[in-house]
């Protein structure tokens, strides 16, 4: 991820914490095809689905934990 957007680290911080597009779109201040888009760029730029749907829900993958732990090491996060 380098060269990246710190706007799109909030926002995969919120995705995580959420669990749910919905969620973090509403937690951000954005309509839930805004928080999609920026999910597949987040995707894009990691290479990696970051969430996946178990049942009804999204999981984080491993990458995207390990993500989640980095990002919160960062100054202001």
């Amino acid at each position: 991820m380098d060269n990246v957007d710190l706007n799109l680290l909030v926002a995969l911080d919120v995705l995580l914490a959420e669990g749910s597009v919905t969620g973090a779109a509403r937690r951000l201040g954005l309509s839930t095809s805004a928080m999609s888009r920026t999910l597949a760029r987040l995707r894009a730029a990691t290479g990696d689905p970051l969430l996946v749907r178990a049942g009804r829900e999204l999981v984080p993958t491993p990458h995207a934990t390990e993500l989640r732990d980095r990002v919160h090491e960062l100054p202001g996060m």
